[in-house]
């Protein structure tokens, strides 16, 4: 069977998580999430890093399993933001060398959709909230995935049973 990584790509309250998550249970690939990650280590750190220095050691945590996953011939789900075509281009680098296949999933989600998402989450509290500084950082950070990275597009009007079953 061949073997996959799905590099997840989306600004917050796009879907991401949530998307990685079904992939992950469809495609029975291991799912490896940056924030779960930090949530795993967050006594761990050392609170005189600066934010990039944890998230630096974070995402080299994901790394490791990432290829740990794929080494042991399993499928992998990457959940974080992966704005920055750099982020992406390493990994399709981790999937080329582990002899896997990278697929480039991006939540191409509307803006009024993202802040309601948002805002719901303020309310209800069902996921974490996260900083309006690192929301910003993110949207003015994202590098839409081009034609060249043969993205697969999700958006809140794709039907998820449809599109998961359309995903390789």
């Amino acid at each position: 069977m061949e073997k996959i990584l799905y590099i997840m790509c989306g600004v917050g309250f796009s879907g991401k998580s949530t998307l990685a998550k079904k992939i992950s249970e469809h495609k029975q690939a291991a799912l490896v999430s940056q924030d779960a990650i930090y949530f795993e280590k967050e006594k761990e750190l050392d609170p005189t890093l600066s934010s990039d220095k944890e998230w630096e050691l974070i995402w080299n945590i994901a790394i490791e399993r990432v290829v740990g996953y794929l080494k042991q011939g399993k499928s992998v789900v990457y959940d974080s933001t992966n704005t920055r075509r750099e982020h992406r281009d390493r990994f399709r680098k981790i999937a080329l060398e582990n002899n896997a296949r990278a697929i480039v999933v991006y939540l191409n989600t509307p803006d009024e959709v993202l802040l309601a998402r948002q805002m719901k989450n303020k309310e209800t509290k069902e996921r974490h909230d996260v900083k309006q500084e690192y929301l910003d950082q993110a949207r003015a950070e994202m590098e839409i995935p081009q034609s060249d990275e043969n993205p697969i597009v999700f958006t809140p009007e794709s039907d998820l049973v449809e599109w998961l079953d359309k995903l390789d």
